[in-house]
């Protein structure tokens, strides 16, 4: 096995560092929307008024920011994992965004 050359270490932990800022942007976008829906929709129900299309909205650009950060870290989590754990890792990535496309058409 050949060594790596340091301009590819190099490489290799600003890929790391960009991803691991991408993911933590992504998680903090998803619990701050899901903080917001949730105050928003006890203060909705309490009036008795449903949400509409913006709550959808924002359940939306929640659930996708929540799918990204989570999907990306199992992502790079089982890239160095056994076989069998990578497929059954990529086949749950490919479930649940065609989950996420099929809620949004049928919640619209």
């Amino acid at each position: 096995m050949a060594k790596k050359k340091t301009s590819q270490k190099v490489e290799n932990r600003s890929v790391r560092s960009n991803m691991n800022a991408l993911i933590g942007l992504c998680s903090c976008v998803a619990i701050v929307l899901a903080i917001v829906i949730f105050i928003v929709s006890l203060i909705l129900n309490a009036v008795g008024v449903s949400g509409g299309w913006p709550m959808r909205i924002l359940n939306l650009v929640k659930d996708i920011a929540l799918g990204i950060g989570i999907c990306l870290s199992a992502y790079y989590y089982a890239r160095g994992k056994k076989k069998w754990f990578r497929i059954t890792v990529f086949v749950c990535i490919i479930i649940y965004i065609i989950l996420a496309i099929l809620g949004c058409v049928l919640i619209s």
